[in-house]
This record gives structure tokens, C-alpha cells and sequence, in this order.
């Protein structure tokens, strides 16, 4: 990570989460915050024009989400439009409304009482079912707080922003922005957004990235240090802000800026070479696919494919479960932007720190990591699992598409999940309905069960992908999100790289293709060892491609062997990486810098 100069003062620096990867310099805009008021209503008439009155809101609000998703620019994806199908959802839910009309005449609070505490029922909800060290808790609870923001608005008539645009290159500073808000910022000299709230994968995180608009996510405490009209620098790829720059801070951010518009031009076009050793061993880079919106970003990347479509998504940000038209539509957008390359779609990976509220009361509220996850969750309630297979089956004529199931730990599991695959097929051609046969259809292997099972499963699978990850989880017996264990997460741990040789080696005997979509992918040092102990196919996420694919070309297959076989024989984590990081600071040293 590349700190701030050491002549910028640290109480000058707020660090969060870059969204983007260029430097803006403009003067800042701190909009009021929103607030209302909590009262009680004196009588029943008043309570019913109340009720008039959120239900105007209401109706207000759903012309708005609709106006702002039709007006997005076109060439966006169709999943950015789908953020605010979301809000929709809850406006729409007959659930919600009656809530907030028990609380406005039953209780004889006012709208805006009524539509917080309503919401607040939903937080609630999130947070009974959800680890609340998850990115997904913290992602939909940043939604609720974004839809009372929106209320809020209506009911109180304020605007937050200027409708006739900014006067000079200016840095939105908020504690909240909503999607609408954001599609209805004027364009002109708006130069990038700063949030207290929110996170990368948040919807108003996602929408910057699509709209190409600077961004710096999560900033503690930035509002109360910013005024209007200050002079502000945003550093969307460190994620960093400073307030009142001076000169000397001036001077090397517009350095930077120009640095990393270059970076980024020779980075797209150098990730588009073959990702091929120095000796002539050819490696596949594909990457790994959480939202429809990034399937640009892979192929401009560089990427050969899609590796790991994680599916969980489209179930997590509603309260409804999506309709299989709507998975549909989802799987063939991304089978024909990448075709004819390959994705691997994942079947749902819910459990764990990913429970969506629509099916919330199916899980069990302890140790969800080894409850009912992933596959054995789909077995367990297959019209939920049907459905998908529909939509993915359907999608499969599109394109290049293949099928991974994840969690496997027995042989059980992948007979059922191939006996439904049949079902299904054979349902929808009894509909006319077509699909393609003969789609492959692989596992994760990220339990220790599975890479002791490796032979057998191969006689079952066209092909594996090593979950990295979870394999680390649960071999080493640590929960990857606890920050107490933090330090015992150890990718290169001895235990870790044997299993992958011996799930490697599985797959050259049998002739079972495998790839590895786990983080470890994505880290030039363990990609060394990978590489060297025979993967020939790594997923990750799309901004490591050029870096992978350029360890690739500049490396010699033979001395990632040798690298390999020194750590395959190594007693601690530490001894195992040594080796490989001395080789890369002395030979490629801006692969572990990038």
C-alpha cells in the first residue's frame, strides 16, 4: 500500500476504502444532514391524514427509483439497474406497508417515526441472522439506512445538492448517499464522492464503479472534519482523503494522478498477452465474478474466462427470492459478454455469513460455518435449488458455460446434485424449453474430506477448483473473519500445500482438469508455489489479472518448480514462503510492490 508522503500531516490523512483507481483534486461539498422530526399525533383524523401522507411518500419514492433506474446512461449493465429494484421490493412489500400504518394509527406516530421504526425492524432482522463481521451484514444494513435517507427527503421536502451543478471540480462529502441520490448528482465538475458509510460491494459503491466516478468508502469521521468549500485530495486507488493540502501535497498528487492514468493504460494493454512461461508453459487467468457489472471489467482485464461466478448475490440484497426469469437473464448477460470464453457458474454458497433474509428463519443461528451450507442447503430445499437450475440450464445455450457445485464432502452430494441437473433438463424439454447437454459440471474442493476423496469424486466430475479459502478455514480449524485468529490464517501452512499437490496430482492422473479460485490465486508468492506444483488454470479477482498474468510470462516454469518442491518440504509457513519471496524481491520486486 502506498502511504501518503511523509511531509502530509497524519491528522490532515483519512484512510477507507478506494473505489477507482485515479487521484482527484477539487474543493469539498458537505451537504446538510437529513433530519426529522419524532412526534405523536393528537387524534384519528390526524393519524389518517398521516397515512394519506406516507402513502403519497411512498408512491413518490417508487416514481423516483423507477425515473433514476430508467435514466442511468446507456451501456450500463442491467445489473446496475437492478439496485433499484431492490428499494422497490421493500416499498412494494405488503408487509411493510402495513407496518408503518399499525405504527401511524395504532401508536399515533408520525410518517416519519413510523417509516424509521418500520426499517428499523428490517435492521433487526439483518442482524439476528447475520455474522456481524460479514461484508454482506454491513452491505444491507448500509441499504435500510439509505432507504430512510430517501423518505426522509420526500417527506421533508429538503434537497441535498445543488440542481444547477458545481461551480469548480468538487468532492462530495457525506455520511450517506443513496443510489438515487447518486444517479441525480449533477455531473458537471463533480469530481468523486467520500462516505462514512458503506463498503466496496455496497449498492452505492457499485453504481460509482459502473458510472466511473471516483470514489473513497467507509471514512470515519470525515464529515465532522470537512466544511464546504475546503480544498480536498481524493485517492481512489489507496483510499485515502486529505483535507487542506498544501503546496508540497499539491505538487506530488499530481504527479501520482498522471503516474496512475499511465499505469492504467499499460495495464489494459499488457493484460491482454498470452499468460505463458519463459519455457513455453501456458497458464489460464480467468476471474472470479461476484456482480453481473464486472464481466467488463474481467474481459478488459484481461481475463479468460470467468473462473468463479458466485451466485449468492442476487439472493442476498432483497427481501424476496429472485424469480428464475430474473436468473435467467442474470446467467446469459455474463455467458454472452465472455463468450467464447468460459464461466463456471457456482450453485448457491448460501449459509454461513451469507443468509439472505428471504430464508432467514432456515438457518440455524450457531456455527453456521458447519451448518447447512452450500450444497447441502440446496439438497435440502430443492425448489429453491430447481429454480436455479432452471435459470442456469436455460442460460447454458448462450455460451461457453460449465456448472460447479461447492461444498462437496462426499460422493452423495455430487450424485444428487447431478440426478436434479437431469431432472430439470428433462422438465424444461418437456416445455420446449431448450438447454445444452453435455455441459461439464465440477466441485470446489474446500473441505479436507474432499481432497482425501480426490480419486473417487474424479470418476464423478469433469473438473475440480480448489477453494483456497474455505480450505484454509477449515483444515486449520479458524474462522477466517475472526480477528483474534487473524495471525493463524497461513495460506503457505505445510498442511495447506500438500493437499493442493495431492488434489494436483489427482487431477494429472485421472485427467480431471484443476483450477484454484481461492485467494491464494490471486498472491504473487503462493501463485509461484501454485504454478510450480502443477496448476495450470487460477481464478481471481479481476484488478490481479495483469499482475498474475505478468508473473506468468516473466517467470521460467523450471525455477517455480524448484520453488515449489523447497516449500512442499518446509516445516512452518514462514520457511515455505522465504524461499519464493527472496526469489521475487531479487528478481521481480514490482510484482510484490504492485
Amino acid at each position: 500500500m502506498l502511504l501518503p508522503p511523509p511531509f502530509v500531516p497524519a491528522e490532515t490523512v483519512f484512510r477507507g476504502i478506494g473505489v477507482g483507481s485515479s487521484v482527484v483534486m477539487g474543493s469539498a461539498y458537505v451537504p446538510e444532514a437529513l433530519t426529522a422530526e419524532r412526534r405523536r399525533l393528537p387524534d384519528v383524523p390526524s393519524a389518517e391524514r398521516e397515512v394519506d401522507r406516507f402513502l403519497a411518500a411512498k408512491g413518490r419514492l417508487e416514481e423516483d427509483f423507477l425515473a433514476a433506474r430508467d435514466g442511468l446512461p446507456e451501456g450500463l449493465d442491467a445489473a446496475d439497474r437492478e439496485i433499484f429494484d431492490i428499494y422497490l421490493s421493500v416499498l412494494r412489500e405488503p408487509g411493510f406497508r402495513k407496518r408503518v400504518q399499525d405504527l401511524i394509527l395504532d401508536r399515533r406516530l408520525n410518517t416519519e417515526a413510523a417509516v424509521s421504526d418500520a426499517l428499523a425492524y428490517y435492521r433487526v432482522r439483518i442482524a439476528s441472522r447475520l455474522d456481524p463481521r460479514s461484508e454482506y451484514l454491513v452491505d444491507r444494513a448500509d441499504d435500510i439506512d439509505q432507504l430512510l435517507d430517501s423518505f426522509t427527503a420526500v417527506l421533508t421536502g429538503r434537497e441535498r445538492f445543488p440542481k444547477g451543478g458545481f461551480s469548480e471540480r468538487t468532492v462530495v462529502v457525506v455520511r450517506n448517499l443513496t443510489p438515487v441520490e447518486l444517479t441525480a448528482l449533477p455531473r458537471q465538475h463533480l469530481g468523486g464522492i467520500v462516505t462514512e458509510n458503506g463498503s466496496p460491494t455496497s449498492h452505492t459503491a457499485l453504481l460509482a464503479q459502473a458510472l466511473e466516478i471516483p470514489a473513497v468508502m467507509g471514512v470515519a469521521g470525515i464529515v465532522s472534519h470537512a466544511a464546504s468549500g475546503q480544498r480536498v485530495i481524493l485517492d481512489a486507488a489507496e483510499g485515502h482523503v486529505i483535507l487542506d493540502p498544501d503546496r508540497d501535497a499539491r505538487g506530488f498528487y499530481e504527479i501520482r494522478s498522471a503516474s496512475l492514468a499511465t499505469r492504467q493504460r499499460e495495464i489494459v494493454r499488457m493484460a491482454h498477452l498470452p499468460a505463458v512461461t519463459l519455457d513455453g508453459a501456458a497458464v489460464e487467468v480467468c476471474g472470479n465474478l461476484q456482480l453481473v457489472d464486472e464481466i467488463p471489467a474481467i474481459m478488459s482485464y484481461g481475463g479468460d474466462g470467468v473462473g468463479l461466478y458466485r451466485t449468492e448475490m442476487a439472493y442476498l440484497s432483497r427481501i424476496t427470492l429472485p424469480p428464475e426469469e430474473e436468473l435467467f437473464g442474470s446467467y446469459r448477460r455474463v455467458i454472452e459478454a465472455a463468450a467464447p470464453r468460459p464461466v463456471t457458474i457456482r450453485t448457491l454458497d448460501l449459509g454461513a455469513d451469507k443468509i439472505p433474509l428471504s430464508l432467514g428463519t432456515t438457518f440455524s443461528a450457531e456455527n453456521q460455518a458447519l451448518g447447512l451450507r452450500a450444497i447441502r442447503f440446496c439438497l435440502k430445499h430443492r425448489e429453491v435449488f430447481r429454480v436455479q437450475l432452471r435459470a442456469i440450464l436455460r442460460a447454458s445455450v448462450h455460451g461457453n458455460l460449465r456448472i460447479m457445485i461447492p461444498m462437496v464432502s462426499n460422493m452423495e452430494e455430487v450424485e444428487e446434485a447431478r440426478a436434479m441437473l437431469a431432472e430439470t433438463a428433462a422438465e424444461l424439454a418437456a416445455e420446449g424449453l431448450p438447454s445444452r447437454e453435455g455441459i461439464p459440471v465440477g466441485i470446489m474442493v474446500e473441505v479436507p474430506a474432499a481432497v482425501f476423496l480426490a480419486a473417487e469424486l474424479a470418476a464423478r466430475c469433469d473438473f475440480f477448483s480448489i477453494g483456497t479459502n474455505d480450505l484454509i478455514q477449515y483444515s486449520i480449524a479458524l474462522d477466517r473473519t475472526n480477528p483474534d485468529v487473524a495471525d493463524l490464517y497461513q495460506p503457505l501452512h505445510p498442511s495447506i500445500l500438500r493437499m493442493i499437490k495431492t488434489v494436483l496430482d489427482t487431477g494429472r492422473r485421472t485427467g480431471t482438469p484443476v483450477s484454484i479460485c481461492g485467494g491464494m490465486a490471486a498472491d504473487p508468492v503462493s501463485a509461484s508455489l501454485l504454478i510450480g506444483m502443477g496448476a495450470r488454470a487460477l481464478s481471481l479477482p479481476y484488478f490481479n489479472i495483469p499482475r498474475i498474468k505478468r508473473l506468468v510470462r516473466v517467470s521460467f516454469l523450471s525455477d517455480l518448480r524448484k520453488l515449489a518442491a523447497d516449500a512442499l518440504r518446509a516445516a512452518t509457513a514462514a520457511e515455505a514462503g522465504s524461499a519464493v519471496r527472496s526469489w521475487l524481491k531479487s528478481k521481480h520486486s514490482d510484482l510484490l510492490a504492485a
